[in-house]
């Protein structure tokens, strides 16, 4: 074989190979991006409305979940976002999905949420929440309630105090309360009204 033809060889060989690396950088790259836009995408009311319940279910059958309870109020009626009913309590869950990090104070009428750029205004949760255990309370007569705001996606810059936490602590704050206050006949009792008011499962 001449000096030509391995030289040429040589170039072919190292032309087959630089090709073959850039496919390889370029599948990597693109690999990368889609990982980087998956990671960034950030998660729906419905994604974290699972991830709640899949943690309530976790805690054991002592603890039954009621989602979007109506209950009359005195101004018509309140859509309640969950409520928890155990043998420790009733707990009254005002949801809050939306991302960024949040600011205010406890008794502050007013919170804010920034992220990135903007910037948007959250009338107190704490404030609401009340309402809903004021309405369960006119419905079911005084009962252990435990009021929690819960913040899906947000991280929270002040405290709020301590019935304000994010997703991530509401199973360690729920197991707190393990002393019994409900005996099960009247934690069937209370199921039984507010099973009433639970919209129909699709």
């Amino acid at each position: 074989m001449s000096g030509k033809c391995i030289v040429y060889n040589l170039l072919m060989m190292e032309t087959l190979l630089t090709a073959y690396w850039v496919k390889i950088f370029a599948t990597l790259a693109l690999f990368i991006a889609i990982l980087v836009l998956f990671l960034r995408t950030p998660a729906t009311p419905e994604a974290d409305d699972l991830s709640l319940k899949a943690k309530i279910h976790k805690l054991g059958q002592e603890y039954t979940l009621l989602s979007y309870v109506v209950v009359p109020a005195l101004r018509g009626m309140s859509r309640i976002d969950h409520v928890i009913v155990s043998p420790y309590g009733i707990f009254v869950l005002t949801v809050i999905p939306e991302p960024g990090k949040v600011s205010g104070r406890e008794r502050n009428a007013e919170w804010e949420i920034k992220s990135g750029r903007r910037r948007e205004i959250l009338y107190n949760p704490l404030w609401e929440n009340r309402k809903w255990v004021n309405a369960l309370e006119d419905h079911l007569g005084p009962q252990p309630f435990i009021p929690v705001v819960v913040f899906t996606q947000a991280k929270l810059k002040n405290d709020f105090g301590k019935n304000v936490i994010p997703l991530s602590r509401l199973p360690g704050f729920i197991k707190k309360y393990n002393r019994s206050r409900l005996f099960s006949d009247k934690m069937e009792e209370i199921l039984q009204k507010l099973a009433s008011n639970e919209p129909e499962k699709q």
